[in-house]
């Protein structure tokens, strides 16, 4: 959540892409370090991990794309 709060104040939008792209992709890298370190994929724990990361950023860019906010 934290670099897509610091991706929207450099961009000035709630509604621009690319702090939501760049949110998930951090989300993503993280994910393949925890692969990497445990050496095993944990499918709950990754899915969880990723929803947990990216669902208020997609929730409030869903809202100032639809004009809500």
């Amino acid at each position: 959540m934290l670099i897509w709060v610091v991706g929207v104040a450099v961009a000035g939008d709630v509604g621009a892409i690319w702090p939501l792209a760049l949110c998930i992709a951090a989300e993503l890298v993280n994910e393949v370090f925890d692969r990497v370190r445990t050496g095993s994929w944990r499918v709950a724990d990754t899915t969880q991990d990723i929803v947990n990361s990216v669902l208020w950023p997609v929730v409030l860019f869903t809202l100032a794309r639809t004009g809500v906010i």
